[in-house]
Formats: C-alpha cells, structure tokens, sequence
C-alpha cells in the first residue's frame, strides 16, 4: 500500500486546498492520502470543530472523481502529558482517523513540564502510555519528536525499559506508530543522518513489539504529499517490510472494532 496518512491542508496551517493536496497523491501514484488538519484549543481551550464539517462535504465530493482513496481525518493536539486531546468521541465517530502526538500547547511537557532530565524522562513514557491508550487516537504522530522541546534529553536518554513500556501501551491501546517523514526537523542541531541514526534504535524496539507502523509526509503543500525519502531511509536502517506496516484497510477494521 503507498499512502500518505499525514498532510495538512489550507483548512488549518497548510497553503493548497484539500482537492489540490488530491490530485498531488494522485499525481504521485499513491493509493491513498488522509487529510489530516489540526484541531486545536483556543487559550481558554475551546476547540473549534466547525471547520470539520467543510472538510468532510469537500472529502465526500473529490471521492469518486479519484482513484485514490480519501481519508478525512484531523491531527488531534495532545492537551496534556496525561493524554488528553482535543478530539471528542463523537467527534471521532465521523472521521477516517485521527492522528495526535506531542504539540507545542502540550501541558506539562512542552508547557510547564518539569526541568530535571530524570522527571521529563519518566513523564515522557507516561505521556505516551496515556496518550497510545486514548480511544479516540488511531495513531500517534512523530513520536519522540522531543528536540525543540527538551534542550538537554536526547532520544538515547529515554531508557529501554521506557520504550518497551509505552510500546506495550501502543499494543494495549491498538494505535499505530507514524514514522514521520519531517521527524528531522524537531531536531535543529542535529542533521537528518543524525537524527535517522539515533532514531533507529529506537524504532527497532517498537518493531520487536510488533507495533504496527503507518508513514506520513507532514506535507504543508501538494509539493510535499508522498514525499517520504527520509523514512524510506529508516525503514531500510531498521529493516522493516510491507507487513509491518498498517493497511488502509487494517486501519478500518480496527476503527470499526473500537466504534462498535
């Protein structure tokens, strides 16, 4: 399955219109693309949804004049280092998928979080363990996508036992792993080899799991939409094949198994 499960739209932070980011994937040879805006709270945490409506008309008219299938779906932000996001149960019946992981509004990591290495550290597992056991999560985006955030914790500071525990939560919870083509960019002082050489490690635990992993490219523009080198990369590194990643399909079936 070539697919695109991470792209953002001009309904949120993105420049090209959801029919253009379409004809990208088509363009690009691609099965399939998901949508996926951000859905965001306000300072006072009011999270407007009415923009979802126009996605999922627009997402309802553009299929049946592809043959790329079409995903509506939303990148749920993370409101806090105990999982919460900011998309509802019935918010998440309505949609393809939703995506969330570490943003910048995260309570208690990326805002407010503790300062010692040894507390960020174990809050990081936690927030993980929380956040892959959230029903209305299908996936968690870059996950680990710490660098912008933690100027002193680097990816080999989380421990091993850490990663096989929210590991266990991501089986427990049934969401899938994103390796996230942009995943290099939360690291600026670091080049992409760096950041591919250090993340494999990790990736190979999650694997070893069993964890089931999905691809992204984060793309804010058609430009970007299948653009997935850097995870190709990665996935050689790791060794990864076709069967451990989720299918489109799989993907269904198991949101159909949770909305039951």
């Amino acid at each position: 399955m070539e697919y695109d499960l991470h792209t953002h739209s001009d309904l949120s932070d993105g420049r090209d219109r959801v029919g253009d980011m379409v004809r990208a994937a088509e363009a690009g040879g691609l099965d399939a693309i998901a949508i996926t805006d951000h859905l965001e709270a306000d300072r006072d945490g009011r999270v407007d949804v009415s923009w979802v409506e126009g996605l999922l008309r627009e997402v309802e008219g553009i299929r049946g004049t592809t043959r790329v299938q079409v995903l509506a779906g939303v990148e749920s932000s993370a409101l806090d280092w105990k999982g919460r996001v900011t998309a509802t149960p019935d918010l998440y019946s309505r949609l393809d998928l939703v995506v969330a992981g570490l943003e910048w509004s995260t309570r208690g990591l990326a805002t407010f979080g503790p300062e010692d290495r040894k507390t960020i550290v174990r809050r990081l597992v936690d927030f993980y363990c929380c956040l892959a056991t959230n029903p209305v999560v299908d996936i968690i985006a870059h996950p680990f996508n710490i660098g912008r955030f933690f100027r002193d914790v680097t990816l080999a500071d989380i421990p091993r036992t850490g990663l096989e525990e929210a590991a266990s939560a991501f089986q427990e919870g049934g969401v899938a792993f994103e390796l996230n083509n942009s995943f290099w960019w939360w690291f600026p002082d670091k080049s992409p080899r760096q950041v591919l050489d250090q993340y494999a490690p990790l990736i190979e635990i999650f694997a070893i799991a069993r964890v089931p992993f999905v691809a992204g490219s984060d793309a804010h523009s058609f430009h970007g939409v299948g653009q997935l080198s850097w995870v190709r990369q990665l996935t050689q590194r790791v060794g990864l094949r076709s069967r451990d990643f989720l299918s489109v399909t799989a993907l269904r079936e198991r949101r159909f198994l949770r909305l039951r």
